[in-house]
């Protein structure tokens, strides 16, 4: 009888260290499992670091863009690893086609004050050359309205003026912000027959001026060493032969005289005939 009171104690004692010992087997296998898991969560974290290192800030600015009432967050960002800028408002992302070398400036601009709207002009150099893009934001869509290279003449108007090099002289292009029925905006050429050119030059070497955009009616010959004006230039495509379709050389100026006769040349028929005044009156 004593032996089993004996037994029944001691077994009484044995289970719950048993049970004790399970229990911490149990938590030490978990406790090693959760370990091992660890250094790939903290590889994952410094990943994730590493990238947003890689990712740089260039510009960022916070602005109601289509008088919503809600602020919308306009950035510029530089992957470092692909080398690109890419611009967004709010989680909208544009990138042109070319690869942008260089970001100069980016401002906000207001094409027409009246309409509610405000856009984006970035400034970048891509292969040498600098370029102006205007951009709209509507609130769902960043749509690029114009891209050109030189920077765009904005006051609020509804207008948009352009100044292109012609080498000798600038051509000023008129661009209008147009509205369809269905809220969509463009930027539209408003196109001229002739555009003022206004540069003085010496004629070097004696050059025919025709009475008509055509060289069958003579009206004069400039003569070595007078000062002529180069008025106005025809830069319009409306020549048969297509070899000379978009050839700057074969667009007509309208040249003045020293006598104050209005004549007409091809450029590639005058060019090199003259010196240029390079400040207008001397």
């Amino acid at each position: 009888m004593l032996k089993r009171m004996i037994a029944k104690a001691l077994i009484l004692l044995i289970i719950p260290l048993i049970i004790a010992l399970i229990i911490e087997s149990l938590f030490m296998a978990a406790s090693a499992k959760n370990l091992n898991k660890l250094p790939a969560s903290g590889q994952k974290t410094s990943k994730s670091a590493k990238q947003n290192i890689q990712r740089e800030l260039v510009f960022q600015q916070q602005i109601d863009l289509n008088s919503d009432a809600q602020i919308d967050t306009v950035s510029i960002w530089l992957d470092k690893n692909q080398k690109k800028y890419v611009l967004s408002v709010n989680n909208v992302l544009y990138q042109p086609k070319e690869n942008i070398l260089q970001v100069i400036g980016t401002e906000i601009v207001d094409i027409d004050s009246s309409d509610g709207y405000k856009e984006i002009l970035l400034h970048y150099r891509s292969n040498k050359v600098e370029k102006y893009v205007i951009l709209e934001y509507n609130g769902k869509v960043l749509k690029e309205l114009l891209n050109t290279d030189s920077k765009p003449i904005i006051d609020g108007n509804k207008e948009v003026i352009i100044e292109r090099n012609m080498d000798f002289w600038v051509k000023k292009e008129r661009y209008i912000l147009d509205q369809n029925a269905s809220g969509v905006r463009t930027l539209k050429l408003s196109p001229q027959e002739l555009y003022y050119v206004g540069v003085f030059a010496y004629v070097k070497r004696p050059f025919v001026l025709y009475s008509y955009r055509e060289q069958k009616t003579k009206l004069t010959t400039t003569k070595k060493g007078e000062k002529i004006e180069i008025v106005q230039c025809d830069p319009s495509n409306w020549f048969k032969d297509q070899s000379k379709k978009n050839n700057k050389m074969y667009d007509w100026y309208m040249i003045k005289t020293e006598k104050d006769l209005l004549g007409w040349a091809m450029l590639k028929d005058f060019i090199n005939c003259i010196d240029i005044v390079k400040a207008q009156g001397q």
